[in-house]
């Protein structure tokens, strides 16, 4: 062994291997570390004498090319083997450390071996005190300040008290858990942190000769106010010195176990959503896809086989039926669209200076000539604000889903009321039908994707509109209200902050003004 090599290292043995994993040279002690002593020899394979290498020559590569500093495998055993300095019929245990070793001309790899076993031991030997709570009561009448460094080392809480529920030691696990000094726990009584009487008071009949509680959870009290979740383990012992009573506590934290098990608990409901919300998808899309599809079918069906003897007027009738049908599916995809990009975060927010009062005059006309022909549309703007700030596009997502959803849901010939109040920071609108309103079971989900209410009966929908309202109105800062009554109508109130184009204007009477500011200022939905 060069001396160098014997300064560094003097109470470890050695051995020095190349690139290619082969001994180069070894301490005459190596062969008691060795898994296969008869395979040690210059130009062997480490590998065959230590099989534990087997699996990490890339580390090896690494600390060889300077990448790695070193490597260390600790607690080696050799059950067949025995110690150099005790032998004995136990385990033999060692550390293998691996670091770079240059010599003149070349990099190699040098692998130091210590005897451990005497340390292992006394780990076992700690760790199993530190387990059994009757032998960690046994040691700590012998050696107080021995049983303190034990229970210092442990992971979990301990606490000691006596038979009234005074607390005489805790670990620095207890302290930590708790967040309490040693001096701010000893004499306080164990309420002072156990708030469960019931569980205390079953405590008072344990005896030495009982069997111990296991694993009790308890929601316990920390010094700054805050309940942590822990399973106790507890027994109750005669001290050999004092000859009383004391009751033993040994508990875990399970907060992190409660945070993986609620995160689980979220990771399964989220998973039955989306099985409900592909389910509610496919049974949409099925339904909403056919009809225009079949519409579609049919009349190239006819077209093809009769166009011939057919008048113009008939041709251009199924021609718009084949239009209609494909801007319904068209309708359907954007909608679908827009959800998506909204829940992933994508979907754009462009405000812009837009006239507030022409863009409701044209929603209006628009729906007055299309869908709402068999209804009128009373619209009321009060206020002045002209010129806003706004996302136009989502702007007409908004209102043209709720003007559409008042006048689809409501009987034909009803009126639908279309308000618009004008404040200074602010507009509201407020869309009133006179339709079959709501189910409060429904309203909780209301703007949930492809959620349609269970008392629409036929009336055709895909369950996206309110969900692309409720998020068109996020992205503008705004509100959505709801309030509804089955067979009365449904009021939705939509508040929008105008933006840097909002301009004030003359704001009604009192009452209305004081209804409008409850409006703003409340977030609900019932």
């Amino acid at each position: 062994m060069p001396s160098s090599l014997k300064i560094l290292a003097p109470d470890y043995d050695y051995l020095t291997i190349d690139r290619e994993l082969l001994v180069q040279d070894f301490s005459e002690g190596v062969s008691d570390f060795a898994d296969s002593p008869q395979d040690l020899k210059i130009g062997g394979d480490i590998r065959l004498v230590f099989p534990e290498l087997v699996g990490i020559e890339g580390v090896m590569m690494d600390i060889l090319a300077g990448r790695q500093m070193s490597f260390q495998l600790e607690g080696i055993v050799r059950a067949d083997q025995h110690s150099k300095a005790k032998p004995t019929d136990s385990p033999f245990y060692f550390d293998l450390y691996i670091r770079q070793y240059q010599d003149s001309t070349e990099n190699y790899l040098i692998l130091f071996l210590k005897d451990v076993t005497e340390r292992m031991r006394l780990q076992q030997e700690l760790t199993q005190k530190a387990n059994e709570t009757n032998l960690l009561l046994a040691a700590l009448t012998h050696s107080k300040n021995y049983i303190d460094k034990i229970i210092s080392s442990m992971a979990d809480a301990l606490l000691v008290t006596t038979a009234s529920g005074d607390i005489k030691t805790a670990n620095r696990a207890a302290q930590t858990l708790f967040g309490y000094k040693i001096d701010e726990l000893v004499g306080q009584p164990i309420t002072k942190i156990i708030k469960n009487q019931e569980f205390l008071n079953n405590l008072n009949h344990l005896s030495p000769d009982s069997s111990t509680f296991q694993d009790i959870e308890l929601n316990c009290l920390t010094k700054q106010g805050e309940t942590v979740a822990v399973a106790f383990s507890c027994s109750a012992l005669i001290t050999d010195l004092e000859g009383s009573l004391n009751f033993v506590y040994v508990g875990r934290d399970l907060t992190q176990r409660k945070l993986l098990e609620a995160e689980m608990l979220q990771a399964l409901e989220r998973e039955k959503e989306l099985t409900e919300l592909k389910s509610r998808f496919i049974s949409m899309t099925s339904h909403e896809f056919r009809v225009p599809l079949t519409a579609v079918y049919s009349s190239t069906e006819l077209l093809e086989q009769y166009s011939s003897n057919w008048a113009e007027e008939k041709k251009l009738k199924h021609f718009n039926r084949i239009k209609d049908s494909v801007n319904r599916m068209t309708a359907l995809l954007d909608d679908v669209l827009i959800v998506n990009k909204a829940e992933s975060g994508k979907l754009e927010f462009n405000p812009q200076p837009l006239n507030l009062n022409q863009l409701c005059q044209d929603l209006v006309e628009d729906i007055e000539l299309g869908i709402g022909k068999q209804h009128e549309i009373s619209w009321v703007n009060s206020g002045m604000a002209s010129k806003a700030c706004m996302d136009e596009k989502l702007l007409r997502h908004i209102l043209t889903n709720l003007l559409t959803n008042a006048i689809k849901y409501s009987p034909l010939g009803s009126t639908v009321q279309f308000n618009c109040h004008c404040r200074e920071q602010e507009v509201i609108f407020e869309i009133q039908d006179q339709g079959i309103g709501i189910p409060p079971e429904d309203q909780k989900q209301l703007f949930e994707s492809f959620h349609r209410a269970k008392n629409v009966g036929n009336i055709q929908g895909t369950g996206l509109g309110l969900s692309i309202v409720k998020k068109s109105v996020d992205l503008h800062g705004g509100k959505l209200v709801v309030h509804s009554e089955v067979g009365v109508g449904t009021t939705f109130t939509v508040m929008l902050p105008l933006g840097a184009g909002g301009a004030g204007g003359a704001g009604g009477a009192g009452g209305e003004k004081n209804k409008l500011e409850l409006l703003r200022n409340t977030d609900y939905t019932d």
